[in-house]
């Protein structure tokens, strides 16, 4: 089953790319759970909790971004989890300003679907806390 969840968390994250909230929530449970676990100070350590609530808080960062995209470098298949190491690149709709930067998320994904999202600003601490070693990535289609 784990090839099914990253090929599912590959698809969530091309809705994302294509700035489709519904359809990037689509891939998740109704009490989908989203843990800032470091981050965007305003968020770290808040959890949301449900489908509605990530939808909203997905509406208010695509708001707040004239561009913006994730781009996977890597996804490591651990069964029930897929950790995926991201490269966020946005521009602020008001400010003009440039960010360039990496995001590692650990994704928890049962009866297929996502349950769980652990978004960590590091992307080796988050490789470290579902304890991936070095070994090989699986690199997400081209």
């Amino acid at each position: 089953m784990s090839q099914e969840n990253v090929d599912l968390v590959e698809a969530a994250l091309g809705a994302w790319n294509r700035g489709d909230i519904d359809g990037f929530c689509d891939h998740a449970a109704d009490d989908v759970a989203w843990l800032e676990v470091s981050g965007r100070p305003e968020n770290q350590g808040r959890e949301r909790v449900g489908r509605q609530l990530m939808r909203q808080g997905l509406g208010s960062l695509f708001e707040a971004w004239d561009t913006y995209h994730l781009d996977t470098e890597q996804l490591h298949d651990l069964g029930d989890r897929v950790v995926a190491v991201v490269r966020e690149v946005a521009t602020g709709r008001a400010s003009g300003v440039e960010i360039d930067g990496r995001w590692g998320y650990v994704i928890t994904v049962e009866n297929g679907e996502i349950v769980r999202i652990e978004a960590y600003r590091d992307p080796a601490q988050a490789l470290r806390e579902a304890g991936v070693r070095e070994a090989a990535p699986k690199l997400p289609h081209p």
